[in-house]
């Protein structure tokens, strides 16, 4: 699985884990919600890497600081000790996808990984490499229905003894292959609650898989995409009347089990943009 700080002893399903964090956005110092965010580095030449946590234009709206759970390092592992990291959301630190109707972002973190370093009090961080992301061949390749893992945080809920997110699995609720309704993205067959906004969905298959290439099972094969990221989920609001003298209306909205997921394919959009700012930052004046 390729990732900036990814430990080879780490099974395929931790180094998932263990790359999605809790976030909570601030205001003032006051919460004004939570979401999940999962670290990837971007801009990586094989020298030097932007690490920074991607998640939803609305999970940090309006909040002027993100704080992070992350997990103290021991080494090489998770110390079990975890701490809050908190950034400040300005425009040096958040890369905003450029098309406002996506609603996907990337928060820099490479300043808290360094100002922990020389504290001496490290963060583990497992991070996502962009060739995660599913290639042209494999978009065109996948299955009418696939089955899609997602890692995050639902109203926030978590393992908090161990501070690691929920799982939750599903199918896809429309084709990989094509662009949902003309857009970026795909729709799952999921429970996708608040909180669980940012979360990534893998395509991951660890026992075989269906080889539309050369239309064969490929028994035992495993594989891994990070196909996209969760941003929104449908409701429905059911009415009905209180039986009284005089009886109101009330309605409740519920989900309606179903989630709107973007394409990772926007994360190249984002890294291209972080690539410019580098470059722009260290063209030479004259």
């Amino acid at each position: 699985m390729p990732a900036g700080d990814c430990m080879t002893d780490f099974t395929i399903a931790e180094q998932m884990l263990y790359s999605a964090v809790k976030l909570t956005s601030k205001k003032n110092g006051i919460a004004t919600g939570t979401g999940t965010g999962f670290f990837v580095d971007f801009a990586n030449n094989g020298e030097q890497r932007v690490p920074c946590i991607v998640t939803n234009k609305h999970v940090i709206e309006n909040a002027d600081q993100v704080t992070a759970l992350c997990h103290l390092a021991d080494g090489a592992k998770p110390s079990g000790r975890f701490v809050t990291c908190t950034t400040p959301l300005t425009p040096q630190t958040v890369f905003n996808h450029p098309v406002p109707e996506v609603d996907l972002c990337a928060i820099s973190f490479g300043p808290i990984l360094s100002q922990a370093n020389e504290a001496k009090t490290p963060v583990f961080v497992i991070t996502l490499g962009l060739d995660l992301i599913p290639a042209d061949d494999d978009w065109a390749n996948y299955d009418a229905i696939e089955e899609v893992t997602m890692i995050g945080f639902p109203r926030g809920m978590s393992d908090e003894a161990n501070n690691l997110p929920l799982v939750r699995r599903g199918i896809t609720a429309t084709s990989l292959g094509k662009r949902y309704n003309n857009k970026p993205e795909f729709m799952v067959d999921m429970a996708c609650f608040p909180g669980s906004s940012g979360s990534p969905v893998f395509v991951f298959d660890r026992n075989g898989f269906h080889d539309r290439k050369t239309r064969q099972y490929r028994v035992g094969a495993s594989r891994l995409h990070l196909a996209g990221v969760l941003y929104s989920g449908p409701m429905v609001t059911n009415t009905g009347q209180i039986v009284l003298a005089t009886p109101p209306q009330f309605s409740v909205a519920t989900m309606m089990h179903l989630g709107y997921v973007i394409r990772a394919t926007e994360l190249r959009v984002i890294d291209g943009d972080i690539r410019s700012r580098l470059f722009a930052a260290s063209k030479p004046t004259f």
